[in-house]
Parts: structure tokens; C-alpha cells; sequence
């Protein structure tokens, strides 16, 4: 996306302090106020829905809103029985009808001190030796899951085993080393139930003894995505995929150079790694240059700023490009209060003349979409491009999301890149999520949705529900050592 600022910064959630946006109640009112029902929440979303999400008036209201009204007044019957604690479900299902990555229910982490204090005195303990979840995990060889083993984010280590008391296909993340207090080994942090394989609902407790209903999912083999989150697998790992992962943070890039290519290892583009990406880079660029395949694996990447990987650009970038269906058409945004108050904090000083005149165009024009940049549009400069022989493999699938695939573009316009693997997870329409709050006095859940459209004429090209297609298919599943079966494919 190259028109209008930061076209090339996707966000996906680096926006938290927007909580505040769309009407919270002062914490003293939000006290006093009695609980909303789980129907009056859901109400709510729906209303903040419509107000504020682009996709529901281009997509929606046109040609959807009868099946859209058919599935709202189901999941009002629903939400009619349940109480408030049992809701959550319900409101993620009716957000997962958009087929929208970057829409979502917010979960907060913190939860009110009752509630803190109730979950801690619950927590299950389930002590885990290491040694000898090592030992029976090999007995059972093949038989175990995919799921089971020993797990890292940050400083805190996980043994995921089966959870006996619960059957097949349900299992436990036991702390084997905790990193706050108030946690220690032996701690059931997490339930996990298989759904389908590589797939899995989660019931994970926070640090602060918050509780969040999770869809996780498996990715190389050795991450597991929760969005959002990410965990990274230490053992058992196989040899075709260990070492490709920074032991200290599983976001972290890594830069692998192998005897036939050199392999840039991406789970995240959180912004925090760019000059490390930089470093990596910059020290393997004569083995970029003197091999014949450079492969970028996108799997599993959880997205963030798309500015990220610029170290790795000009290595896929050619000054021949290609046309993609994603190229054409002018940002908008659609003019609600909050997207106003969201223009008003993320483009920079609301003295700078773009966002003055945006904010005064959306003020100007509400419920309507209005044009990101009215400026008249400028012929743009020759992206840098490294002169080269090698070929570049962007490896993808489900869990290539947002900024990832702005990179994803960047190869399919290359005439040197080939992109393989499956369906990415088709985030691009609707871009640089903002959190709201549901406006009902409750704080455990608000709406996270996309603020910029890519372009007024959505659907049409659009990837939403769909995902960007690669130039090949392969079912990452059937393959035991990604590195080996492209550099097989393109030797």
C-alpha cells in the first residue's frame, strides 16, 4: 500500500491506551453502576460495530445484512441465557462471522480485585519433573501431541502434558519456571483443548490472575500462537527444526545461513526487533549475495509494523515489478468519534497540515468514508533494490498476518521471488487497529477493530475471508523439513 502515511506501518495492536476512547465510565461510576448482561454487551458491540468498522457499511449493509441480522438474533437467544462470566464466548463467535484478523473482543489482563483474588486461590497445582516428562513423552514417541512438551515465552517455561482428569484431547500448561510473583512451579497456568490438529481453545490465567479464552494454533511446529501471544517449543523439537527459533524470545528474528541458502526466520514484526533485524542482516549480506536462495519465512507471523524487515527489502525487491489485485484504490476512514480521536493521536501533531485537514474532513462528513489524503498523488521513488543472481522463497500460511503480508506483496511484485506455502490470513483490507470500550461500565472486555480502509470499493479486490494466494501450494503439514524441500524445489 503505497498511498497516504504510514501505509507501510500496520498495526495490530499497539494501540491499548485507545481504551479510554469511545465513552468508558470513570472508575467510581463503573463501580457503583450494576453489571451489564451478557445481552446488553453484546448489544453494545453490535452498536459500537456499526459506528466505527468500515466493513460493516461497504460489506454488511449492501448485500449481508440480512444473514448478518439472522446471526445477531441468534446470538442474542444465546446471549439472553448466559451470565455475564460465561459471555465471552458468545461475543467472539459473533465476532469471528467478519472473517476480519483484525477484528476482535479484547480481553484485559487485569481484573478487578475480587475477582483476582478468587482465581488465585483456585489455581491447580500439577508439579512436572522435567526429567521425567522427558522420558515418557519418548516412550510414547508418535502417540503424543503435537501440544505436548516443554514451552517458553520470555523468562517463563511451561511442561504442556495431558490433562488426566479431563480425557483425550485436553491438556494442561504446568509452570516449570515462573517469572511474578504470586506464581510457581506447579501452577496450572493454562487449559488447552484440541479442536482440530494444530488447532486448540485455551483458558490461560495472566500474570496479574486475569483470565483469557484463547484460540491457539500451531505454527513450524515450534510456535504456538496465541492471539494474542506467542510461545515457542523447546523440546521435543526435531532436528530439521531446531535452531530456528532465539531461545531468550521467541519473537525474536533469526538469521540462519545454511551451505545452499540463507534462511531469514520472522515470527514477529513487532517493531522492538527492527535494528536487530538490521544487524542480522546486514552481517549475513555476503552470504545473501554468494548463494543462490534467500528464503523468508513468514509462518506464523503475528504481524506489527510492516517497517520492520526494510533490512531484507532491497534483497527481494527487483526494479522490474509486478502487478498484484491488490494495488489500486485510495485509503479512507470512516468518520465516527473515534476514529477522530484515533487521527487525532496517531498521525503525528494535529498542528501538522494532514491531520488538520483530515480531522477537519471527517468532523466534516460522519457515518461516511472519507479519503485518508486528499494530496495529489506523486510519482514514487524506485524502491532500493541489491543487483543479484539468488532467487528469494517467502514461505507462508493461516498465521501470516497483517504487516507480514505487506511484505507478502513485496515478493509477489518481485520478478526474483516466488511465494510458497498456503492461504495467508487476508488482513490488508482493513488495517491499524484502535481498542474502544464497550461503554457498559464493565472493563474485562472492549472492541478491537481496524481503523483505515484500503480502499472504498471493498470487496472487490479484496483478500478478506480469502488470504493472499501464494504462487505454490504445500501443505507445511506433509513436509518434515521445510528449508530442504524448497531448496529441493528451486535448486
Amino acid at each position: 500500500m503505497r498511498h497516504g502515511p504510514r501505509r507501510d506501518g500496520v498495526v495490530l495492536c499497539g494501540l491499548l491506551t485507545a481504551l479510554a476512547a469511545g465513552g468508558t465510565l470513570p472508575a467510581s461510576r463503573a463501580r457503583a453502576q450494576a453489571a451489564p448482561t451478557c445481552v446488553q454487551t453484546l448489544d453494545s458491540l453490535d452498536a459500537k460495530l456499526r459506528q466505527n468498522y468500515a466493513g460493516f457499511q461497504l460489506e454488511i449493509q449492501p448485500t449481508r445484512k440480512a444473514a448478518y441480522e439472522t446471526m445477531r438474533a441468534n446470538a442474542r437467544r444465546v446471549a439472553q441465557s448466559r451470565a455475564l462470566d460465561d459471555c465471552f464466548t458468545t461475543l467472539r463467535q459473533f465476532i469471528a462471522w467478519f472473517e476480519d484478523p483484525h477484528l476482535f473482543v479484547f480481553q484485559g489482563p487485569t481484573p478487578d480485585s475480587a475477582s483476582a483474588a478468587r482465581r488465585r486461590a483456585s489455581v491447580r497445582r500439577m508439579p512436572v519433573r522435567e526429567d521425567s516428562l522427558r522420558r515418557a513423552l519418548t516412550a510414547r514417541g508418535t502417540r503424543a501431541d503435537p501440544i505436548e512438551g516443554v514451552w517458553y515465552d520470555g523468562a517463563t517455561r511451561y511442561a504442556v502434558v495431558q490433562d488426566g482428569a479431563a480425557g483425550a484431547g485436553h491438556f494442561v500448561a504446568v509452570l516449570l519456571e515462573a517469572d511474578t510473583v504470586g506464581w510457581q512451579a506447579g501452577d496450572v497456568r493454562a487449559e488447552l483443548v484440541r479442536r482440530t490438529a494444530g488447532a486448540y481453545d485455551v483458558t490461560l490465567r495472566t500474570r496479574a490472575f486475569g483470565e483469557q479464552q484463547l484460540d491457539a494454533r500451531l505454527h513450524r511446529n515450534t510456535i504456538l500462537r496465541l492471539s494474542p501471544g506467542m510461545w515457542g517449543k523447546t523440546w521435543p523439537v526435531a532436528t530439521a527444526d531446531s535452531g530456528l527459533l532465539d531461545t531468550t524470545d521467541v519473537h525474536r528474528p533469526r538469521v540462519i545461513v545454511r551451505p545452499q541458502s540463507v534462511v531469514v526466520s520472522l515470527p514477529s514484526h513487532d517493531p522492538r526487533w527492527m535494528r536487530l533485524l538490521d544487524s542480522l542482516v546486514a552481517a549475513a549480506d555476503t552470504a545473501i549475495r554468494v548463494r543462490p536462495l534467500l528464503i523468508v519465512d513468514l509462518r506464523g507471523n503475528e504481524g506489527g509494523s510492516s517497517l520492520m524487515s526494510r533490512a531484507i527489502h532491497p534483497y527481494i525487491t527487483t526494479a522490474a515489478q509486478r502487478a498484484t489485485p491488490y494495488d489500486s484504490g485510495a485509503a479512507v476512514m470512516l468518520s465516527s468519534p473515534a476514529q477522530i480521536a484515533y487521527a487525532r493521536r496517531a498521525f503525528g501533531a494535529e498542528s501538522s497540515p494532514f491531520v488538520r485537514s483530515l480531522v477537519q474532513r471527517l468532523e466534516a462528513a460522519p457515518g461516511t468514508l472519507v479519503l485518508l489524503d486528499t494530496a495529489p498523488p506523486t510519482t514514487p521513488r524506485p524502491e532500493p533494490s541489491h543487483d543479484g543472481r539468488w532467487r528469494v522463497a517467502v514461505l507462508v500460511d493461516g498465521g501470516t498476518v497483517s504487516a507480514s503480508e505487506v511484505l507478502v506483496l513485496r515478493a509477489l511484485r518481485s520478478t526474483r521471488a516466488i511465494v510458497l506455502g498456503q492461504l495467508t490470513a487476508g488482513a490488508l483490507d482493513y488495517q491499524s487497529t484502535q481498542i474502544v470500550s464497550l461503554g457498559t461500565g464493565d472493563r474485562r472486555w472492549a472492541l478491537g477493530y481496524p481503523t483505515i480502509t484500503a480502499h472504498a470499493d471493498l470487496p472487490a479486490r479484496g483478500m478478506r475471508g480469502r488470504g493472499i494466494m501464494p504462487h505454490e501450494r504445500i501443505d507445511w503439514a506433509r513436509v518434515r523439513d521445510a528449508y530442504a524441500e524448497v531448496e529441493r524445489r528451486l535448486r
